[in-house]
């Protein structure tokens, strides 16, 4: 038998074990970022920052248990010369219980005092976190410690674990949920600078911020955003899913049909030596 025919075989072969596999099932992931750079207060400092939001199924025995790795980063750059990045807060949707953080080794220690609010931002939220060295993490939505904080530039990542309710809703679903919230987030004007304080759901705060360009000594400001797009599936998250029975046992039976002849192709391609 000619090589190039049990090449055709072996391609075929393969092609057979892909349709057995089915096609793609739901993501593993989902996520979007948040661009904070909108002041909810009487103005605003030119400070930045990105609420990077990614969502993931936790796995265990409780088809409604979520993860979500949230990446906070000071992207502060000229005329702003030096910010830190000292606290976050945000708010969760309708349905999310159990939410348990994770500080992840960062120095972002979760509030205990309630009512969880930033400055002039007039509804409480859910969870808040501020860089503090109180030992018993009873912190308070304060104002942080500076030099704990993220400077121009720095990231770091806080981990969550919470529970969805629902008929067992896909990580899509609930990355939509979040995202729906955080872009409820009013503008005013749509292209301005300043944000509804009635509509702030989610908000970070920034201490030492310095400006030499704009006359800032030692400032401080609170700022919130929208998410910048819809959620996106993680890249390479789809897994292989199963065929509807028919389909698989046509493909069986095609499989077997090839591994048979390509025995029969090996054993004549060995005997020509």
């Amino acid at each position: 038998m000619k090589r190039s025919t049990l090449a055709s075989l072996i391609s075929l072969a393969g092609a057979s074990f892909v349709l057995l596999g089915g096609g793609p099932a739901l993501a593993a992931t989902s996520s979007f970022i948040v661009d904070l750079n909108k002041a909810f207060d009487d103005s605003y400092s030119g400070v930045k920052g990105t609420m990077n939001f990614v969502f993931g199924d936790a796995g265990d025995s409780n088809a409604n248990t979520y993860t979500l790795d949230l990446t906070l980063k000071n992207t502060s750059s000229a005329p702003i010369d030096s910010s830190s990045l000292t606290g976050f807060g945000f708010d969760t949707p309708t349905g999310v219980t159990s939410f348990s953080y994770n500080r992840n080794g960062t120095k972002f220690y979760q509030a205990t005092k309630s009512p969880f609010t930033i400055g002039p931002a007039t509804s409480p939220f859910t969870f808040c976190a501020f860089t503090d060295n109180n030992t018993d993490n009873g912190t308070d939505c304060g104002s942080g410690s500076a030099k704990d904080g993220l400077a121009n530039g720095e990231s770091a990542t806080v981990k969550y674990t919470f529970n969805f309710a629902g008929a067992s809703p896909g990580v899509s679903d609930v990355s939509t949920a979040f995202f729906n919230l955080f872009n409820s987030v009013v503008i005013s004007p749509p292209n301005g600078d300043l944000a509804d304080k009635t509509s702030v759901v989610l908000a970070a705060r920034f201490q030492a911020i310095n400006s030499k360009t704009l006359g800032i000594n030692d400032g401080s400001d609170m700022i919130t955003g929208k998410p910048r797009d819809k959620p996106d599936d993680g890249p390479g998250d789809a897994v292989p899913g199963p065929l509807p029975v028919l389909g698989a046992a046509a493909a069986f039976v095609q499989s077997r049909r090839l591994r048979r002849r390509l025995a029969s192709a090996r054993s004549a391609q060995s005997k020509l030596g």
